[in-house]
């Protein structure tokens, strides 16, 4: 017979051997006659050890129960066993058939341990546990999150519900994907991902991929596919009495003309029934958007390589503009994540400042402001001059060399100020 060691498993490995199967929700054999309890659920102590084996010593070769050696050494690491029902005089062949080195516990104390966990009424067996339903995203929550007023997100959320679609248009760092999401969340009612999809678009997206279009199938053949929204926009249609959001991420680094195709149409408010639809190029096959369905874009104004949209497409949606934020929200939230009032009233005098200079340059603009969200990942311990100064030298100088390429002197001064110290 084949022996193992216990030395190595500690309390810890069992821990984290009951999350993984409360994450995973593996297919675990029920125990025959013992059940581990922890926090009020059952867990077969086979399964259990099998997973902890494999956490210390990176192989999951525990094959058999060990039996009543096993209970006592996890009754030693302070788990209780419990007895499912009365024992049997033959154990059946997933019990006590390994021989264990450990524990060195004589095996009259171990038969004296085990006879104490004796119950009345078996015990169920291990049953994984439903999953949690998403948690409900209030508007109170989602102002918590945000650095905007709760007049400006009310005013976001009836151009939204009025338009259908909107666009948050912004500088780098103000926070548009961050926003975008929360918006979804409030529409949603929660955090539910099934009722939320992001695309992020690109020079190589095309109309097949956002609608329908022939592809390539593993035969060699091509085959008429549905694209991404289209398969969005029929889930959204089978579940009417509630909102689905789409969420399509730098909305102008596509050839968007080309990508929408008669969405130019279907996307207006106004066209969301089934009596505008319209019938598809390639299948022929009648499709219009649904009434349930949100649009949310995000569009990055400091890109010069980007081309500006239409006039057709503008009057679909509606535009929110995102500014940087380096206001009393911003300065609560550093505060709470741990970081001196002498680096936040730095980081805000810096920034203010240099966001003026962007502002009234006559070649950049608003459009070119640097937002906030640059500060919003201190470390745990909080925001230090080290994690400032990383900041500056890798993204902000970079980001301030480029936007003043024609003006060496002026990015210099600029990048000088950065680096002043307190």
């Amino acid at each position: 017979m084949k022996a193992f060691s216990l030395s190595g498993i500690t309390r810890q490995h069992i821990l984290q051997a009951i999350h993984e199967i409360e994450r995973l929700r593996p297919d675990l054999h029920a125990s025959t006659i013992y059940d581990v309890v922890y926090k009020g659920k059952h867990y077969p102590p086979v399964e259990l050890m099998r997973q902890a084996h494999r956490l210390a010593h990176g192989t999951a070769e525990w094959a058999l129960a060990a039996g009543e050696a096993t209970n006592a050494y996890l009754e030693k690491l302070g788990f209780a066993v419990v007895q499912k029902r009365p024992l049997l005089v033959n154990a059946p062949a997933d019990e006590g058939l390994l021989i264990l080195e450990e524990p060195k516990t004589p095996v009259e104390n171990i038969r004296k341990l085990t006879k104490a966990f004796v119950v009345q009424e078996p015990v169920p067996a291990y049953e994984p546990t439903k999953q949690k339903q998403p948690e409900k995203y209030t508007r109170k929550k989602a102002l918590a999150e945000l650095f905007i007023s709760d007049e400006t997100l009310q005013n976001i959320q009836t151009t939204l519900e009025l338009k259908k679609n909107v666009i948050l248009q912004g500088s780098p760092g103000t926070g548009k994907t961050f926003l975008a999401r929360r918006l979804a969340f409030l529409l949603a009612g929660s955090e539910d991902a099934e009722r939320i999809r992001t695309i992020q678009l690109h020079a190589a997206y095309a109309y097949e991929d956002f609608i329908q279009g022939f592809r390539p199938d593993q035969a060699g053949s091509f085959k008429l596919t549905n694209g991404v929204f289209y398969e969005f926009c029929e889930k959204a249609k089978a579940n009417p009495e509630v909102p689905y959001i789409f969420i399509i991420e730098e909305i102008n680094r596509g050839n968007l003309s080309s990508i929408l195709g008669e969405l130019l149409f279907l996307l207006e408010a106004d066209k969301r029934q089934e009596s505008f639809a319209v019938a598809l190029p390639q299948g022929g096959s009648l499709f219009y958007v649904p009434e349930n369905l949100y649009v949310i874009a995000t569009m990055n104004t400091a890109d010069r390589s980007l081309a500006p949209l239409d006039l057709a497409l503008r009057r679909r949606f509606g535009f929110i503009k995102m500014a940087p934020a380096f206001g009393l929200p911003f300065r609560r939230f550093l505060e709470y994540r741990n970081t001196p009032d002498a680096l936040i009233d730095k980081i805000i005098n810096q920034m203010d400042d240099l966001n003026k200079d962007l502002a009234e340059d006559q070649y950049l603009g608003e459009g070119f402001q640097i937002g906030h969200s640059y500060f919003c990942h201190p470390p745990k311990e909080g925001g230090t001059p080290t994690w400032y100064n990383a900041i500056v030298e890798n993204e902000l100088v970079p980001l301030l060399e480029e936007y003043w390429a024609d003006k060496p002197t002026k990015a210099a001064a600029a990048i000088r100020q950065l680096r002043a110290p307190e």
